[in-house]
């Protein structure tokens, strides 16, 4: 693949996985780079302590060479892949050169052919850490608790899905793909605890959304995979758009909440103008009525008769009877 001029198209679907037939000659191509520990030495005590510089040279001088990859999802997506099988490369790789029962010096010295002494040295005295040790163990107790085997060998679930999407013209969510990898060519599950899992997922599914219903039955997804989605799927891309729902229907029924309480007001607001114009009727008819009790000292009737009432009598001193 090296020496060829042409380079290979890779197919993705809507979560940035790689599927079709050239996802399986990626994935065995990204294999052998990680087996390459010239290209990331096995020095580092995890993924993220490998410099960028090695894994964009990588990249761009290796996938890029042999694949049509351009899209920085896609990266994400190879260089997550590529730390995942380096991570194993580097367990299997310890698992066959290291002896428990010999010192560290001795195993120093033991030391494969293909990883510089140095190298080795220092990953030995790391994995001999009480870090490591503890970080292993309680790997080792987590895979203890994997008792449920899916049946598609090394085929990927985004692969999967998307040949049962071009197939029937519709797209698969999680519940159903954790049916299609969980029962055997038969139709019976692969194990009793396989089919009470699906049995609780259904169950939940008539409650709730279907990512509610995993993370109920399931439990938290751990960073890089989601149950029933596969490598390169985030929690956060799960929740994201779960969320991103909840959130568009929370913000629909508020809105719609806010104009019902927008027209009461506005009716009650109706109401009160009502009221206000029955007040000024009232104060304008008793204001009237008021002044039609209330003699009006200044019309002609009532100035004459004050005058007369007035008026000096004939010795001028008394004031005249009327």
């Amino acid at each position: 693949m090296t020496d060829s001029p042409t380079k290979i198209l890779t197919q993705w679907n809507r979560n940035n996985q790689p599927v079709g037939d050239s996802s399986s000659l990626l994935a065995g191509f990204l294999g052998q780079v990680a087996s390459n520990f010239g290209n990331f030495p096995v020095l580092y005590e995890n993924w993220t302590q490998v410099p960028e510089q090695y894994k964009n040279n990588v990249y761009v001088n290796t996938i890029q060479a042999n694949f049509v990859v351009n899209d920085e999802k896609h990266k994400q997506y190879i260089l997550g892949s590529l730390g995942k099988k380096w991570k194993d490369k580097r367990c299997r790789l310890f698992d066959k050169y290291h002896n428990w029962e010999q010192s560290v010096e001795e195993n120093i010295q033991n030391h494969p052919p293909h990883i510089p002494q140095d190298h080795w040295a220092i990953f030995i005295r790391y994995r001999r850490s009480a870090k490591a040790m503890e970080i292993a163990n309680k790997n080792t107790a987590n895979r203890a608790k994997l008792v449920i085997p899916h049946i598609l060998g090394s085929k990927t679930l985004a692969r999967k899905r998307n040949e049962l999407e071009v197939m029937h013209g519709r797209e698969f969510g999680r519940a159903e793909m954790y049916k299609v990898s969980h029962k055997k060519a038969d139709g019976t599950f692969v194990n009793e605890e396989a089919r009470e899992l699906h049995e609780k997922l259904q169950s939940e599914l008539q409650n709730c959304s279907e990512n509610e219903a995993f993370l109920r039955v399931c439990g938290k997804e751990h960073p890089g995979y989601v149950r029933g989605m596969g490598l390169g799927v985030s929690p956060s891309q799960i929740i994201g758009s779960s969320s991103h729902a909840t959130s568009s229907t929370t913000s629909f029924e508020s809105n719609e909440r806010m104009e019902q309480m927008q027209a009461e007001i506005d009716s009650l607001k109706a109401q009160v103008a009502e009221v206000d114009v029955l007040k000024q009727q009232i104060a304008f008819l008793m204001q009237r009525a008021k002044r039609d009790e209330t003699p009006d000292l200044e019309s002609p009737v009532n100035r004459r008769s004050s005058e007369g009432s007035h008026m000096p009598g004939p010795g001028g001193n008394s004031p005249a009877t009327i």
